[in-house]
């Protein structure tokens, strides 16, 4: 008896870009259920896979963020850790890793329920963080960042079975 299953999601295997369906959900939960987002954003979701909520954090919470982004960017341990992924000309930080591991503000936005809420909503139960990673490339200047997406990578190189993901970004602009 063959117990090996199919790769649903082959990647890496062909030597120009290939498309592959989705053949998992975008939204697991349905949309009669009760959660912090209405039918109507689920919906959205669905068919436009993002959703953009305003001011889901207060002025007050945002400049909080502002304040900590700036403390990291200039620590020298942070700087100098591996989590840290930093402007090739400037030495400026661009990215920093595993954020809600190693701080406690992130850790409380990751599990906050304007964050996690609308996460377990959406993906219809328990969750946890795959990454976590704090972007800080300002606008017109540094290295670019090309749309993507992480699917790939985190099947590939992880190991993570099927599109039962999310990604979530918080944008202080």
């Amino acid at each position: 008896m063959n117990n090996l299953q199919t790769d649903l999601y082959p990647s890496r295997q062909f030597s120009k870009p290939h498309w592959q369906e989705r053949l998992d959900p975008v939204v697991y939960t349905p949309a009669e259920q009760t959660g912090p987002l209405t039918s109507k954003q689920l919906n959205s979701f669905e068919r436009d896979g993002f959703l953009i909520l305003p001011e889901t954090f207060n002025a007050e919470e945002v400049d909080l963020f502002r304040a900590e982004l700036q403390r990291l960017s200039q620590d020298t341990e942070v700087l100098q850790s591996p989590a840290a992924i930093r402007e090739p000309d400037s030495g400026a930080l661009r990215s920093l890793f595993d954020i809600h591991r190693s701080n406690t503000l992130f850790a409380k936005v990751a599990r906050d329920t304007r964050t996690a809420g609308l996460a377990r909503q959406l993906l219809g139960g328990d969750l946890y963080v795959h990454q976590s990673r704090i972007n800080l490339k300002p606008g017109f200047s540094g290295k670019e960042f090309y749309w993507h997406s992480d699917f790939e990578t985190w099947h590939t190189e992880d190991g993570l079975p099927r599109m039962r993901t999310l990604s979530c970004s918080i944008s202080a602009d």
